[in-house]
């Protein structure tokens, strides 16, 4: 007759934690290898939408309901949001403003044609008090200079419904913008029919205004249109692959007594 000795404490200590090692070390690679693959995931769709991303609306928000912007992509203002996304436009190539129809400032919400990003929304006092606001129309990203070749459209109609009469106004005024002349000290752009363009506010900002005496209820009518200008000389082969993308921002800056 013989006896198996038991393992001492010890052993039994030393085995489990070779064990939960083991466990470890099985279980830390393939977290590891999940992490990787979401970081993966969010850098391909951060890319993605750097290269493709849309013309982005957005209202800020300023903390008191009583000064509150709305925006939608009819004067119904039955779907309201605080922020809206126009339709990309992919590959475009170089037109010129000819090319643009008649009807930019009368097709709700993304309307874009060949090679041109067109899209009409509203801005409703969505508050109970009158107050001013400010607008920016903000270059987000512009790749191998090709903001050089770029024209922005922007109709803005602030007045373009009235709330304390009920009168619609139907402007179709608009003010075609640019960068300054390439190796110009500021020189403003001019269209083959000698027109001269407005230059960009900035670097960063295509054009941006302070508004007052927006009443509640009263809407203002917003069509902005982006092309390449073939006319231009930087609407060459050197902006192949080149990315443009911009946001357009609103907020209310305060209460219209308090500015008064």
């Amino acid at each position: 007759m013989f006896e198996v000795k038991k393992p001492s404490s010890s052993l039994e200590k030393l085995a489990g934690q070779v064990k939960r090692q083991r466990k470890m070390e099985r279980v830390i690679p393939a977290f590891i290898a999940v992490v990787l693959i979401l970081l993966i995931l969010i850098y391909v769709i951060s890319v993605l939408f750097n290269r493709y991303g849309s013309f982005t609306i957005k209202v800020e928000d300023f903390g008191n309901n009583d000064y509150a912007l709305a925006l939608s992509e009819n004067d119904e203002f039955l779907n309201s949001s605080s922020r809206l996304n126009a339709k990309e436009i992919r590959d475009a190539t170089c037109i010129t403003y000819t090319n643009l129809p008649d009807n930019l400032n009368d097709v709700n919400g993304s309307h874009n044609g060949d090679n041109y990003l067109a899209y009409t929304f509203y801005l409703k006092n969505a508050g109970k008090k009158v107050c001013t606001y400010n607008y920016s129309l903000i270059i987000t990203r512009a790749t191998v200079n090709i903001d050089a070749a770029v024209r922005v459209r922007v109709y803005y109609n602030e007045n373009y419904f009235t709330s304390s009469t009920g009168e619609t106004n139907y402007s179709g005024e608009y003010i075609d913008y640019a960068k300054p002349k390439t190796g110009s000290n500021g020189e403003v752009e001019i269209n083959p029919d000698n027109r001269p363009l407005t230059n960009f506010y900035s670097n960063s900002i295509i054009t941006q205004k302070n508004i007052g005496n927006f009443y509640p209820g009263d809407i203002a009518k917003i069509t902005v249109v982006i092309w390449l200008e073939g006319e231009d000389p930087d609407c060459n082969d050197d902006i192949l692959g080149g990315q443009f993308k911009t946001d357009m921002v609103f907020k209310v800056l305060g209460a219209e007594d308090e500015k008064n």
